[in-house]
């Protein structure tokens, strides 16, 4: 077992209530589990949590919370620096907006690659450009050279995957990593992440409330409402026999065409 988190809670400020309580979910190697639910639900908050990067003085507790054999809040600073970015790895849902945008792309995938190796910078260079290349982005020397404002929306999402999976991480966590996209660029964004887990074995956490693109990527679904877990299991289970009323209503909410529902 790769992942396993039980009972985990998550709060913001001291002596307030939980805003996320009772998380429990499992995750195999090379195994997709998408989160879904309404905005507020509590999705983000779930992977956050994961990489320890609650803001606003958030913190979480959990009866369990193992990774690969390590118990993640026990451990320390060092620890997660060393996790994070090669065994543990995110792409967010703007991965244009979580870089600087006085720097150029190269600039921070040279430092990013540099700061988990100890690869020497034009060796760090070479892996970008290659890293680039797997993404499908043509002439990847000249998007080393560009700011994150003159990419486009799917550029800049293929740039963020390159960087996240440039070590083949574990795990890789993905928070509404489509949204943002024109179908098109969903479509092909989409296909990019499944060969990522597919191909190497990595696992993902993809939080999304696009309940096609999880029912089509996806080997197990959590429901979340209000910060708790409502429904959990294959997709397929839950798509056919959801247990919850809000999974239910969730299901009803998607569109058909033709008389058929793509989920």
């Amino acid at each position: 077992m790769l992942l396993t988190v039980e009972d985990l809670s998550v709060s913001y400020g001291k002596d307030k209530p939980p805003t996320v309580t009772g998380v429990s979910f499992y995750l195999n190697e090379g195994e997709v589990l998408a989160i879904v639910g309404e905005s507020g639900s509590g999705k983000t908050t779930v992977i956050r949590a994961l990489l320890n990067a609650l803001g606003g003085g958030g913190h979480f507790q959990a009866e369990k919370m193992l990774f690969n054999g390590q118990n993640l809040p026990e451990l320390s600073a060092s620890d997660w620096r060393n996790l994070r970015g090669k065994e543990l790895s995110m792409i967010f849902q703007d991965s244009g907006n979580m870089m600087n945008p006085v720097h150029t792309i190269g600039k921070q995938f040279v430092e990013y690659i540099q700061t988990h190796s100890d690869l020497g910078k034009k060796a760090a260079y070479d892996l970008a450009a290659e890293m680039l290349t797997r993404m499908n982005l043509p002439n990847p020397e000249n998007i080393l050279r560009s700011y994150t404002f003159e990419l486009s929306g799917g550029m800049r999402q293929r740039v963020g995957i390159a960087m996240a999976i440039t070590f083949q991480p574990k795990l890789l966590l993905a928070d509404e990593p489509t949204s943002a996209l024109d179908v098109t660029t969903q479509a092909q964004i989409v296909g990019e992440l499944l060969f990522v887990t597919k191909g190497s074995g990595t696992a993902m956490i993809m939080v999304t409330h696009n309940l096609g693109v999880a029912s089509y990527m996806a080997d197990k679904l959590m429901v979340m409402k209000s910060g708790r877990v409502v429904d959990y299991g294959k997709t397929e289970e839950i798509l056919q026999n959801p247990q919850s009323d809000y999974t239910k209503t969730l299901l009803k909410a998607v569109p058909e065409i033709g008389g058929v529902r793509f989920v």
